[in-house]
């Protein structure tokens, strides 16, 4: 079986960099300040269902932001009619966060605290983007999408990354089809797209998510939850 790996060799990063087509990419590849983890296959798909929010105004959420080394990234990307927040759990990460002189914000907190999540958003003025970034845990993950996704706009997208963790058992609450984490959670969604169809019966059903959700996106160790309403399918006879 093939094995992921890591890099930090300059010489790797660089032939990586030629790998990767987007404005984004490129961003990540070239802005320099703060420490920024991500699969390589990552920014690609970043680009995809984010270059439409470009140069907009937007609310945008990050979940996990250590020392802010990714908002040299959203910011540039984004552009600065953008409000961009973080959280993280490390008392210092909102002090390095400001420090970046970007008009970036970061706030102390859990992202398995409802309560602190909704302040954050309202400080906000509400949320278009989220991306969680955060523990990895997954009872934490499915506080956070049951938190979040309803305060979500309409046209909005729910990011949850680095689901390889669903698989890995101790601190991460994972394992191969374990009930509960969020690769099972994103099972469900998928079963309550089709709720018009027949009676589906999960940990879900309250979000009533078949009327919320047009689509769901599932990229190696991510999904991206799209946020709408949804009509009552209509079958055209003519």
């Amino acid at each position: 079986m093939d094995g992921f790996r890591k890099t930090s060799d300059p010489v790797e990063i660089a032939q990586l960099a030629t790998k990767s087509k987007s404005p984004l990419a490129e961003l990540y590849f070239t802005k320099a300040g703060g420490i920024s983890l991500k699969w390589h296959h990552y920014l690609d798909i970043y680009h995809r269902y984010f270059t439409s929010y470009r140069n907009k105004p937007l609310r945008f959420l990050e979940i996990g932001i250590f020392d802010g080394g990714s908002f040299n990234v959203w910011r540039p990307y984004f552009g600065e009619q953008a409000t961009i927040y973080g959280i993280d759990i490390e008392p210092t990460s909102a002090a390095k966060v400001e420090a970046l002189g970007l008009n970036c914000h970061g706030r102390i907190g859990s992202q398995a605290d409802p309560d602190f999540l909704r302040a954050v958003v309202a400080e906000m003025g509400g949320v278009d983007i989220v991306i969680d970034d955060g523990s990895h845990v997954a009872e934490h993950q499915l506080t956070s999408f049951r938190t979040l996704f309803p305060l979500l706009s309409d046209g909005g997208l729910y990011v949850c990354e680095d689901l390889h963790t669903s698989y890995w058992e101790g601190d991460w609450q994972g394992g191969y089809k374990r009930p509960g984490t969020f690769i099972e959670v994103t099972k469900d969604i998928i079963d309550s797209l089709h709720a018009w169809y027949a009676p589906i019966k999960n940990d879900l059903s309250d979000m009533q998510l078949h009327r919320s959700v047009p689509a769901i996106h599932i990229h190696d160790s991510m999904v991206v939850v799209e946020k709408a309403a949804v009509e009552p399918p209509v079958m055209i006879i003519r």
